[in-house]
């Protein structure tokens, strides 16, 4: 009780941090920067092209902010002007910059290069963006076309060969269009809900979640209790369905029939105790702003209760079937490794980032949407391999089951949801960015709420990370092994939206 009540009225640790960083970059960036302003636990800042260098510099070269990596670099619209956001992480003690650079007016459609080979010059990860690199004085010469090969379903690889050998690899991700980047444009914010799903289309639930939250923190609405842990069930049960796809991809690459059909049944089960809750399988369009679309009774409580107690022994057979394949497991061993030092460089996250002996997972570090309340661990190991990219998901599918088992033992009773009138909704022009920890790592949305609309939108999802490192971390391999290697990072290509 206690701790609630100074929770209202002391800030966090994490929140004083920000406070204190953004006087600082006031003071840095002096006249540089339009606008710094803190969104949540971001921080943006708005600047024209011509500044861009040097805001650029002294952001790399202080010491005091300590910006490790470039995530993503995108490029936005409002209608009016053109944008290129950027991403900057800091790992310690975990938030983003993001950089708004107002772009020249009719500038040519090279006009993004210039920005970006300014990044060049502090960030290696800036290569991965624009036109693709030359080796030497040759051109990439071999391309992999989309849907070829398995995780290949919205992106293409431009390579670079000498013999089997991969010299350089570039990504093309011009066709990774699941939704049209405009999609927001004269959309009301609630009806733009059951949108997000289209984002991920093995885990649509957190692209909604995250694009709620996002609202109801422009609001500061608190949710009820008992929709906080709905929201917290549906999630975990979509993060067992995600990781289970994610085995069975490559368990269908290294040819092991068995496994595959039977990580697929169980998927489909599980996938069943979804639809009884949400009415959808794929994109359930579930939560809402305020809370949740639907209320589950105590038959669909006692249902998952049983179920995933079921699915905990069957995966449990799976997983020793798994580790006891030689075949499976020498093949993954000492491939595609992710040191600690490339971890943060790309700045990757989630399943991948834990991988590299990097222990850091949202749920516990930012403590979002009720998880304080729930005991699990977070798996991670030491080698950053492909082989260890699988142990961790194995992990995470079964402290997943932990925390199912804790919400349908102990859901606490009350209304699901906040009721209020969002069709009278009226921002001023208002920034906001918000995350959440979803089986690729952290999905990040990044919007700007005008009225009862947006006024630009776009996704900083893991992928994007994962993306820029798949060019490098192929590099050296056998063109064998660019199915396993893109497969272990479970790149999803539904966030690749605005991505340059």
């Amino acid at each position: 009780m206690f701790e609630n009540v100074n929770n209202k009225i002391y800030s966090s640790p994490h929140t004083i941090y920000l406070e204190k960083t953004e006087k600082n970059l006031r003071q840095f960036l002096e006249d540089k920067a339009a606008r710094i302003s803190r969104m949540g636990h971001d921080i943006l800042i708005e600047l024209d092209q011509e500044n861009s260098g040097a805001v650029l510099t002294e952001i790399k070269n202080n010491p005091e902010l300590a910006v490790e990596s470039l995530k993503s670099i995108n490029i936005i619209e409002d209608g009016k002007k053109v944008y290129l956001l950027s991403e900057l992480s800091v790992s310690s003690p975990g938030y983003s910059i993001i950089l708004k650079i107002s772009m020249k007016e009719k500038m040519p459609q090279s006009g993004p290069e210039s920005i970006i080979n300014q990044f060049k010059e502090h960030y290696g990860t800036a290569g991965s963006y624009g036109p693709g690199k030359t080796v030497g004085e040759e051109m990439y010469n071999y391309a992999i076309p989309g849907q070829i090969f398995n995780g290949f379903g919205g992106f293409g690889v431009d390579l670079s060969l000498e013999d089997d050998l991969i010299k350089a690899a570039h990504i093309d991700t011009s066709i990774s269009r699941v939704i049209n980047k405009n999609f927001f444009r004269d959309l009301e914010i609630e009806q733009l809900v059951s949108y997000m799903g289209r984002f991920d289309h093995n885990a649509g639930i957190f692209a909604e979640l995250a694009f709620c939250l996002g609202i109801e923190e422009l609001l500061q609405l608190q949710i009820p209790r008992r929709g906080k842990y709905i929201r917290m069930l549906v999630s975990e049960l979509f993060r067992i369905t995600s990781h289970l796809n994610f085995l069975a991809g490559l368990a269908e690459i290294l040819g092991h029939d068995i496994v595959w059909n039977m990580l697929m049944i169980e998927r489909e089960k599980m996938l069943g105790i979804i639809e009884v809750i949400t009415g959808a399988r794929i994109i359930p369009n579930y939560i809402r702003i305020g809370g949740v679309n639907s209320e589950i009774g105590s038959d669909i409580i006692k249902k998952v209760k049983r179920d995933t107690a079921i699915f905990f022994k069957n995966f449990r057979k799976i997983e020793r079937m798994i580790k006891a394949d030689f075949t499976f497991i020498d093949r993954l061993r000492g491939l595609g490794i992710i040191n600690k030092d490339m971890a943060g460089e790309y700045g990757i996250s989630g399943p991948n980032l834990r991988a590299s002996a990097i222990r850091y997972d949202l749920r516990k570090n930012l403590d979002y949407t009720g998880y304080q309340d729930i005991h699990f661990t977070v798996p991670y190991t030491r080698n950053g391999d492909c082989l260890d990219r699988v142990i961790v998901r194995l992990g995470e599918i079964y402290q997943s089951v932990r925390i199912v088992q804790q919400i349908v033992g102990e859901i606490p009773s009350g209304p699901i949801m906040k009721r209020i009138n969002l069709s009278h909704l009226d921002f001023n022009p208002t920034p906001f960015t918000t995350s959440v920890e979803c089986p690729h790592g952290i999905f990040k949305i990044f919007g700007e709420a005008e009225g009862n609309n947006l006024k630009t939108f776009t996704v900083l999802g893991p992928s994007k990370q994962s993306l820029s490192l798949a060019g490098a971390l192929l590099e050296g391999n056998s063109f064998d092994d660019i199915e396993v290697i893109i497969a272990s990072l479970d790149i999803n290509s539904g966030e690749v939206m605005g991505f340059v």
